[in-house]
């Protein structure tokens, strides 16, 4: 067992449990201001597909780490050191300089409520807020939208994903694929419409997004793709009239083959995530000092690398919390929370990394301390069944 595991003893394990249990509050995750604004914005990114943690922050002080994945591993002078346990993945470099500027909390070993390895029950647990696949559930988001009038998300991409499905009313934005509507029959529609109480709303909704993201419907600088949604974020939060919650989806994370090490299927993936998260900073320009970005995936992978130089699903993984309005914590390591070790005991089945922190208790802090909402509403409405204790 590593110096850092054995850290943690039994009673600080069972102290910082009884911490994350707690309303609204995690062991090392802080803002600037404890009064939250209604100027504060958020932004969750999700990250489908299933997003190998121990890539993404490799515990590379645990002696044991080597033999389980080798090949998957960048060469130790590459790595980004947090300390002299953890270091991010070398295509990281974006997000190294914001945790050195205490702007990026990073939770390991963190999962949903979920504890099996299928995607699509898997997004559904981690988008609902809910402890098991439900058919048709509302969005946590939209639940805790529905508790605060003042609060407007929008959902960039080619659909509403159902963390911002529910009674609560979203707007939603996705790059043009066809050309441009010109001026004219824009006016057009507008007469057309003007009457219509179901329409004339929505087209009007349509039109003010237009105006914030520009009227080519795409990202700026011709961007395409996941760069455009970013960018189409960064309007949308900066824009005077615009909402204050944005939701965004990247997809390519099941890494089952050819995952790489510091080249290969993942490694792009880090950089594309690391490149649009340094986007978003400096689109946001001044609004990033009251900004927090979540970067969630529905589950890990295994710890072992398997047959094809990849990963299968697994349970545990990590969670990105990052912003300008968060000051550095002081929890003693670089990460977040509890660590489980790597140990074959400690293992969930043998094969996953084990779960030890609750990302329910990460998106409730965030909402309460960040975003102002009501933490006894938060655990009865928004996240009911996370544990108080």
């Amino acid at each position: 067992m590593s110096k850092h595991t054995q850290s943690m003893n039994r009673r600080q394990f069972m102290k910082t449990a009884a911490v994350l249990a707690g309303a609204g509050s995690l062991p090392g995750l802080s803002w600037a201001s404890s009064t939250a604004s209604g100027d504060n914005k958020l932004a969750v990114i999700i990250l489908r597909g299933a997003m190998d943690g121990l890539s993404a922050v490799i515990p590379y002080g645990d002696p044991l780490l080597t033999s389980y994945r080798a090949a998957l591993l960048p060469a130790d002078n590459n790595l980004l050191k947090l300390d002299n346990y953890f270091a991010l993945h070398p295509a990281f470099s974006g997000l190294f300089g914001l945790h050195q500027a205490g702007e990026l909390g990073i939770v390991h070993a963190v999962a949903s409520a979920y504890r099996e390895r299928s995607h699509f029950d898997g997004q559904n647990v981690l988008e609902s807020g809910l402890e098991s696949p439900m058919s048709n559930p509302s969005g946590w988001l939209n639940r805790a939208l529905q508790l605060q009038n003042q609060q407007q998300a929008m959902a960039l991409g080619q659909s509403v994903p159902l963390i911002l499905r529910g009674a609560a009313s979203v707007g939603s934005w996705a790059p043009a694929v066809l050309p441009p509507i010109n001026d004219d029959t824009l006016s057009r529609l507008q007469s057309l419409y003007m009457s219509d109480g179901f329409l004339g709303p929505r087209l009007q909704e349509a039109l003010n997004a237009r105006d914030i993201v520009g009227s080519g419907m795409g990202g700026s600088d011709g961007e395409t793709g996941f760069s455009a949604l970013i960018d189409a974020a960064a309007s949308f939060l900066t824009a005077a009239n615009g909402p204050n919650i944005v939701v965004l989806e990247n997809d390519g994370w099941d890494t089952h083959a050819n995952q790489g090490a510091e080249q290969g299927n993942l490694p792009r993936k880090f950089t594309e995530l690391d490149t649009s998260l340094m986007q978003l900073k400096l689109g946001l320009g001044s609004t990033w000092q009251n900004t927090v970005v979540v970067v969630m995936t529905e589950f890990g992978r295994t710890v072992r690398v398997n047959g094809s130089l990849g990963t299968d699903h697994g349970t545990a993984s990590v969670a990105f919390v990052a912003g300008g309005s968060m000051t550095r914590y002081t929890s003693g390591s670089a990460v977040i929370g509890p660590w489980p070790g790597l140990s074959e005991s400690s293992l969930r089945d043998g094969r996953d990394l084990q779960p030890t922190n609750d990302l329910r208790q990460i998106l409730a802090t965030v909402l309460q301390s960040h975003m102002g909402f009501d933490g006894q509403l938060l655990r009865d409405v928004v996240f009911p069944g996370l544990p108080y204790s």
